[in-house]
């Protein structure tokens, strides 16, 4: 009787907002998308806004470790206004993988990786955790929309998937924490249409040095120009260094070193790595590790209603990269590029590759030509 009580209420609030044209939300446990779901069974959370042109892609965002969707309400609904569909999953988040690895398995760089791939398909890889194909993030994505576009058949959930397979193309992989480590390996296995990490690594303390997982290196198979990354400088969980170090695994640095949000120009340098040292709100006062996206410790703007994020949520999920950006100072210039032959030229007639060069290439005036071009040359 409370489920159908509830099940009416949450049908009268869709209903209003559709009337007044504002984003409509939705909190459905993973049980009503698939009765073979018993576990993690917390709410998923969902927004669309019918009065925004559809731009025909998904943001999916997986929580931190022990959260449940709810608390990530913000960033998702501020993703709806632009035009996205979103979702926030609930899947098997209980334990940091990092810690898990460091217990069970302090020698393998390789743990985290397969860790988390088990908990993305189900497929049984590391002794120390057991996720199966029902429970997994695979499963449980597919299965809410499925649902969402059974019980919501306007809102056009559909079109993220076909059959039985996710259309991984037409999503925008987002996580906090934990969460932003599954969607970074699923944008390293599979092609999607962006990444974007809020404060997360995963970091090896058994390497010497201690250094990222493996899995980090790897080539991936979205491209790197669609990865994005933010944390907070003085995060209390995870060390800001480490977290530099990590973006360079994942290639995010070459695009440039992190730009602070707060004293940066607009367009944030066209950087994919930024980073805040604002005080987070005050209902989570001491929270730096959920300052970029957690609904209670993101800090508001003078109207105690929009994010002070805002435009930083708006640039993760818009910014578009340009494949090759020249920056001039007085004594030098910086040189960023996408994955690719860096060229240079005196005339624009002969070219010189220079395959060794490295994004962000610094290189001093006084050692270049009084012309010189370059230009980049994609795979």
């Amino acid at each position: 009787m409370r489920s159908m009580s509830h099940q009416c209420i949450l049908w009268l609030l869709l209903l209003a907002s559709t009337a007044c044209g504002v984003t409509q939300e939705a909190l459905f446990r993973p049980s009503a998308t698939d009765p073979a779901i018993t576990q993690f069974n917390d709410r998923h959370y969902a927004a669309v806004d019918p009065a925004v042109t559809s731009r025909g892609r998904l943001v999916m965002f997986l929580p931190g470790t022990g959260a449940t969707p709810f608390l990530y309400r913000e960033f998702p609904k501020n993703a709806a206004r632009l035009g996205f569909h979103a979702l926030v999953l609930m899947y098997p988040n209980d334990s940091a993988i990092n810690v898990l690895c460091q217990q069970f398995a302090p020698s393998d760089p390789d743990a985290a990786g397969n860790a988390r791939l088990e908990v993305i398909d189900g497929t049984d890889r590391v002794g120390f955790l057991t996720v199966n194909g029902v429970n997994s993030i695979q499963n449980r994505l597919l299965k809410a929309l499925q649902y969402l576009q059974a019980t919501y058949p306007s809102q056009g959930w559909g079109q993220y998937y076909s059959g039985s397979s996710v259309l991984w193309q037409k999503l925008i992989v987002c996580g906090h924490s934990q969460g932003s480590g599954m969607a970074a390996i699923l944008a390293k296995t599979r092609v999607t249409d962006r990444c974007i990490i809020f404060t997360g690594m995963d970091w090896w303390t058994g390497g010497t040095p201690p250094r990222p997982y493996n899995w980090m290196f790897t080539s991936p198979k979205t491209p790197v120009d669609r990865w994005y990354s933010f944390a907070h400088e003085r995060d209390q969980f995870l060390d800001f260094v480490e977290m530099q170090a990590a973006a360079a695994a994942l290639d995010v640095s070459r695009y440039g070193p992190h730009e602070r949000v707060e004293s940066s120009p607009a367009g944030y340098g066209s950087r994919h790595f930024l980073s805040t040292n604002l005080e987070p709100a005050p209902a989570q006062s001491s929270s730096y590790h959920g300052c970029p996206v957690v609904d209670t410790a993101t800090p508001m703007q003078a109207d105690g209603v929009t994010p002070v994020f805002k435009p930083v949520w708006d640039y993760l999920l818009l910014h578009e990269t340009q494949p090759l950006v020249i920056e001039c100072t007085p004594s030098s210039i910086r040189i960023i590029f996408s994955p690719g032959t860096l060229e240079q030229s005196d005339d624009l007639t002969h070219w010189t590759p220079q395959p060794a060069a490295a994004s962000p290439l610094v290189v001093q005036r006084s050692a270049l030509p009084i012309r010189s071009f370059f230009r980049l040359r994609t795979p």
